[in-house]
């Protein structure tokens, strides 16, 4: 604001001032002296006031309404001459920002006044007719400004706690004691945004506190990774946005994305469009602070609008409640939001529930979809620069379907992790693959446990035919984003076009086993599902908690084991009673999100004949793990002790695989009980600790062992009891 400007407003405050002393003075003719000290004494004020008009001799408080009058009239020439001009005005361009009134402008430059000089905290206090009321107060105001009654109402109402003035952020109430709790006692203070924009103090650029950043876009559209046809509408937007000439023609500009779509770049972008600041606010954070977020975001929408700058609102999970739903207080902020004359951008996860938060409401809406596999290629190459192969791209590509924001970060943790073991500053494949698994929605965890195997390839016994349908399934996982992509399969697919497979067979057969070779190969995640803690006895439950389900897999990019399945996607029952209808429900609804799911199901049951058609239709692969033969049997017992592990020399092998059908998992446990039994001993593990072992699994299934079965080596049965 200009220098003379302010003087000549604070020289009519200072005329007003000392024309409501004189006439204070006059109406109570008090002697103030017996109070020394617990007053602003009159020798003090006169000397405040004695400097601005250099003499102590006494004014009649006409002649200062007179010079008050010639003061306004130079003031509205000065201000014509500077419109005339074309000049920069900030007084005057936050007056037209907030179409404030004269009287509201003259309460705010009574607010201000505390900001410019420390003599008007004595003048207040003298005015106030109490030393400890420094500031300015509404009975103040109405006795500077407004000479008549039906002026004192008019600007009494401009005063209330709801008027523009407060409801703006430009002015803060000052807190009532318990003795001064009238309304007229109130005081009010200037908002230190307001006075830093007046005053012409520079707005500092970067990370002001831990909700609050302040930038100056300049990047353009070059660092935008989008679909072409959504690139050239969010480009229109700077020309939609200029041309909006009030806030109700103005829309709220909504992204709908996951974690890294790069929505920040864009909002720089469209803002370095409107050469605009943007002012980056975490709604997270801002809720963390002591003031409640819709007074942080009042100061905010105020900065905002002084320096007419871009609002980009992002960690919007803080507008929804426990259960999802938008709260109270989130209906109140996009209410505010949405009165702003300056662009409001915010972003949400596209499972919340923000279509119920915003209905009703002027909006544009843009879902970032996560990038195809050509584009991951092409963000894994510019970004990894000589690190990422042709070979290592389409891997990393393949296996994770993440946004440049999370491209850049497992780039930039693998770089970090290279540093530390202390190599050159190119990551290896294994660096970069670490890092893209950090950055993998870990919620997945909290909903069904991870599978940790060490398996390898050749620890799988199985036929030939079933070996080759495992691999078939590997490749697939491995290709799938090629040829749905660059082959085009994509367009002939509505959904679906994730992978499922159907592993059956007997318990213990390898299909857990299988599953993690798959995924360690891949270098994917795999979880299994707790069916016990899926499955509610509570309507809709169940439907919740596969829906968490599934969404942490995509962006977790997990694969999902079901394990005995069947007990979950059985066969759907003939409906008599309400049980019997909503558990049909719920088989449709995991239908229909295995439908939607892009990425790799597995399911496993003991008997395929238990699983519902409509599952096994949609099966991509069905591979049945039959029980081991001899020759298999023979390959499971002798591969189940590790190669330090003190193995008698009669063990008699042959025997064991010939004599007994058993599955690979009950040969692991019998092996595992043996140890135990021969550790206890302090001895290697003989044909005595495998016998009683083999003898024990036999009566947990059943089954009595018999002479007949165990041959020479029946007496060790009793061994150990």
């Amino acid at each position: 604001m200009n220098g003379d400007y302010l003087q000549n407003e604070l020289q009519r405050l200072d005329l007003l001032l000392h024309r409501e002393i004189l006439r204070m003075r006059a109406h109570y003719q008090l002697s103030l002296d017996e109070f020394r000290g617990l007053y602003v004494s009159d020798q003090q004020v006169d000397a405040l006031l004695h400097d601005r008009t250099n003499s102590s001799e006494a004014v009649d408080p006409n002649e200062l309404t007179d010079s008050v009058e010639l003061t306004n009239r130079a003031i509205e020439l000065h201000q014509l001459s500077r419109t005339l001009l074309a000049a920069e005005d900030r007084w005057s361009s936050l007056q037209h920002q907030f179409e404030l009134t004269e009287p509201e402008m003259d309460v705010l430059l009574l607010a201000l006044a505390l900001e410019i000089h420390p003599k008007y905290e004595t003048l207040f206090a003298y005015l106030n007719n109490d030393v400890t009321r420094k500031w300015p107060t509404s009975d103040l105001a109405l006795r500077l400004f407004a000479e008549d009654v039906e002026a004192k109402l008019k600007l009494r109402e401009l005063l209330l706690p709801s008027s523009r003035l407060f409801s703006s952020g430009l002015l803060h109430p000052v807190p009532l004691a318990a003795e001064h709790a009238v309304s007229l006692s109130s005081g009010f203070h200037p908002a230190p945004e307001a006075c830093h924009y007046l005053m012409h103090f520079s707005s500092p650029l970067g990370k002001i506190n831990d909700h609050l950043t302040r930038l100056e876009p300049h990047s353009g559209w070059e660092q935008v990774s989008l679909p072409p046809a959504q690139r050239l509408q969010l480009e229109r937007l700077p020309n939609i946005l200029s041309h909006t000439s009030c806030c109700k023609e103005r829309p709220l500009i909504v992204f709908v994305n996951h974690y890294g779509m790069g929505t920040e770049q864009i909002v720089q972008a469209i803002c370095a469009g409107l050469r605009k600041r943007l002012l980056m606010v975490s709604a997270e954070r801002a809720r963390t602070t002591e003031e409640p977020i819709r007074r942080v975001l009042q100061s905010i929408l105020l900065e905002q609008a002084l320096e007419g700058a871009g609002l980009y609102l992002y960690d919007c999970d803080a507008l929804f409640g426990a259960e999802g739903a938008p709260t109270a207080e989130a209906h109140a902020i996009v209410a505010a939001l949405e009165d702003s004359k300056d662009p409001v951008f915010l972003t949400f996860d596209p499972h919340a529930r923000w279509p119920e938060l915003l209905l009703g409401r002027h909006k544009l809406v843009f879902v970032l979809e996560d990038p195809g596999f050509p584009e991951r290629r092409r963000l894994w190459k510019e970004l990894g620069g000589a690190a990422v192969s042709d070979e290592l791209a389409d891997d990393l590509a393949n296996r994770f379907v993440f946004g440049p924001g999370r491209i850049r970060d497992a780039i930039v943790m693998a770089r970090d992790r290279c540093a530390l073991q202390g190599q050159d500053e190119t990551p290896t494949a294994e660096d970069l693959l670490e890092g893209a698994r950090a950055q993998s929605d870990q919620s997945l965890g909290k909903l069904a446990s991870p599978v940790r195997g060490a398996h390898a390839w050749s620890d799988l016994v199985l036929p030939p035919s079933t070996l080759r349908q495992i691999q078939e399934i590997k490749s697939a996982m491995q290709f799938r984003h090629r040829v749905y992509s660059e082959w085009g399969f994509d367009q002939r697919l509505v959904s679906g076009k994730g992978l499922k497979i159907l592993f059956s067979g007997p318990a213990g057969t390898g299909k857990t086993m299988t599953a993690g070779i798959i995924a360690r190969d891949l270098g994917l995640d795999l979880y299994k599902i707790d069916l016990s803690g899926i499955v509610s006895k509570f309507i809709g439950e169940t439907e919740k908690n596969l829906d968490r389900i599934f969404r942490a897999s995509r962006s977790g990019n997990a694969i999902l084991f079901f394990d005995e399945a069947d007990a979950l996607f059985g066969k759907r029952s003939e409906v008599k009673d309400a049980h019997d209808r909503y558990a049909n429900i719920e088989v449709a609804y995991l239908l229909q999100k295995m439908e939607e799911h892009d990425g790799v199901v597995i399911l496993a049951t003991n008997l395929s004949k238990n699983m519902d058609d409509a599952f096994s239709r949609r099966m991509h692969y069905v591979v049945e793990f039959p029980l081991p033969n001899a020759v298999h049997r023979d390959r499971l017992w002798r591969g189940m002790f590790p190669p330090q592990a003190p193995l008698s020399d009669d063990v008699d092998f042959k025997f064991l695989s010939e004599q007994f059908p058993l599955p690979g998992g009950e040969i692991r446990n019998i092996v595992l009980s043996a140890a135990f039994m021969a550790a206890q001993d302090g001895s290697a593990i003989h044909m005595r600790h495998l016998v009683p072992a083999l003898g024990r699994m036999m009566v947990k299934k059943g089954k009595l062992p018999s002479a007949t079965e165990f041959k020479q080596y029946h007496t060790w049965l009793a061994a150990r009891d």
